[in-house]
C-alpha cells in the first residue's frame, strides 16, 4: 500500500484485466504469452 497510490493500484488492476483478455486471444492475434508478460511487467513498473 505504501509503494503504490490508489490510482496506480487501480491502473495496475486494469492492466491485469486487459492482459488476461489478450492472453485468451481477445484483441491479440499473434503475440506470445511471454511477450504479453514482458509488456505487462513494463506497464506495471513504469
Amino acid at each position: 500500500a505504501k509503494n503504490y497510490p490508489i490510482r496506480k493500484a487501480v491502473k495496475i488492476i486494469e492492466y491485469l484485466r486487459e492482459y488476461d483478455l489478450k492472453s485468451k486471444g481477445v484483441d491479440n492475434i499473434s503475440t506470445s504469452g511471454g511477450e504479453l508478460l514482458k509488456e505487462l511487467g513494463f506497464k506495471i513498473l513504469h
